[in-house]
């Protein structure tokens, strides 16, 4: 006989009433910040004699950015440029190796060599690393050109970054934990930070009644004294929260009589980021671990934008499922670590990159990624109050016969009930002679029609090959 199971919910959504909050003056206090300052330094440190340059960060990296290893690396000479080299990917000659350190020996690392080949579109040349001064000009230190005994594994553009990372993961009261996104963040991030440059907290929240509220407001005050001075290279939040199915409202927390309540998603991030917390997250990368209604109504994700208006992060990633499992992210938050902050790529260059690794996430969810950007006139940034902007995209992952435009087709066929029973889509036209995808149904005596609509609104095809890629909807 059939055999029923009671297991934990992993999806985030429900049902739950309408809230608010605000019923009385909220109070204000100052954010109270410290500076906390490093205890710990690297266990491993590269006994490397390092050029004495300044850098972007102030810091170089503290692994070689060709095999992501250390010893003893030499620091590029380039100020806009952080990457160190070590000597087993680099050949050092000997009658530079006892001048490394000196004013008069400038490095200069290989990706710092290949954009400038680039900016003047040279054709490839010998590469001298190491340069010196001689009467105003800048002339090669050594009679041979440098060798490189690393392999071509990295992009140009890639770096180790060493900078201090902080991560906070929300987590809405009931939820679990165990076996997170952010803690496998964490443990990815570990083999090149140390306590010092690394910073992880998990919270638990539930502001569903007034006295939670104030309540929370002192909990988080006291994170963000703890957590100190914002000098963080890179933020990353996570929010694990319920999503409710019939507005898009996000769960603020339990009732007095231990019901779920929730706010709309501009007051929910309000009060979630109270006080000094604020400040934290701008210029942060946000992740919203809940299902799809937060951007599936309009009305929700207009107050979703706003909010992103009033916090000002950097990017902000939603997903669309409507029952969304966070587990699937596990290769997408895997090769985000290891692009954006560890290689040092801007999450805007390489969302699709991220995207078409991340086989079980296309499948199952689309992805809405908003970008914050300052709206300008002529170059110039408008005379406001708030002159930030929120640019909207959708990427939907198509097949032209799995997911024809985007659309996924229906396990069962809606008319015999066959599993998996659809034929290779065909471009057609429906009744009102509009252009579709058509997957028929291969039931004997069956036949039933599925049609597949063009997204509305400009979109772009990302193609990943001539049968499959992604749809890029803008505006959203």
């Amino acid at each position: 006989m059939a055999r029923t199971k009671q297991t934990a919910k992993k999806s985030c959504s429900g049902v739950a009433k309408p809230a608010k909050l605000a019923g009385c003056k909220r109070r204000r206090t100052s954010s109270g910040d410290t500076t906390l300052t490093s205890s710990s330094p690297l266990s491993s440190p590269p006994s490397s004699p390092i050029i004495a340059e300044t850098t972007r960060s102030g810091t170089q990296n503290r692994f070689c950015y060709l095999c992501h290893d250390g010893g003893n690396t030499v620091a590029c000479s380039n100020r806009v440029c952080s990457r160190v080299i070590c000597n087993v990917c680099i050949k050092i000659p000997q009658e530079i190796e006892d001048k490394l350190g000196s004013p008069g020996i400038s490095f200069k690392c290989p990706a710092c060599h290949e954009k400038d080949e680039h900016a003047v579109r040279s054709k490839p040349m010998p590469y001298f690393a190491f340069t010196q001064t001689v009467e105003g000009k800048s002339v090669p230190a050594c009679d041979k050109p440098t060798f490189i005994r690393g392999v071509c594994e990295r992009a140009s553009k890639a770096e180790v970054c060493a900078g201090p990372i902080l991560l906070l993961h929300f987590i809405y009261t009931g939820m679990n934990s165990r076996g997170s996104l952010p803690r496998v963040l964490n443990t990815v991030l570990e083999e090149y930070h140390t306590t010092s440059t690394l910073r992880y907290h998990e919270v638990v929240f539930d502001f569903g009644t007034w006295d939670k509220l104030c309540h929370w407001e002192t909990k988080a005050q006291a994170l963000a004294m703890e957590i100190g001075e914002d000098n963080f290279e890179h933020k990353v939040i996570f929010v694990s929260v319920h999503s409710e199915v019939t507005r898009g409202d996000l769960f603020a927390g339990k009732d007095e009589k231990g019901e779920d309540v929730a706010v709309e998603p501009v007051e929910f991030m309000n009060y979630l980021f109270f006080g000094g917390l604020r400040s934290l997250i701008r210029k942060s990368i946000i992740f919203m671990l809940s299902c799809g209604p937060l951007v599936m109504f309009r009305e929700s994700i207009s107050s979703f934008k706003k909010a992103i208006i009033q916090l000002q992060p950097a990017y902000t990633v939603a997903f669309g499922a409507d029952r969304f499992i966070s587990a699937v992210l596990k290769s997408f938050i895997i090769a985000f670590s290891v692009r954006v902050l560890i290689q040092g790529h801007a999450l805007c260059e390489v969302i699709t990159n991220l995207l078409d690794v991340s086989l079980k996430l296309r499948m199952h969810s689309d992805t809405f990624f908003f970008q914050s950007k300052v709206q300008t006139t002529s170059g110039l940034p408008l005379p406001s109050s708030n002159p930030l902007s929120v640019i909207g995209i959708r990427y939907s992952w198509y097949h032209n016969h799995r997911r024809p435009w985007g659309t996924a087709l229906p396990m069962s066929c809606p008319k015999c009930s066959s599993v998996r029973s659809w034929s290779r889509s065909k471009v057609g036209v429906d009744s009102a002679n509009t252009i579709v995808r058509i997957s028929t149904c291969c039931s004997p005596e069956c036949k039933y029609k599925f049609f597949s609509y063009l997204p509305v609104g400009p979109y772009e095809v990302i193609k990943e090959n001539k049968s499959m890629g992604w749809i890029k909807r803008m505006g959203i």
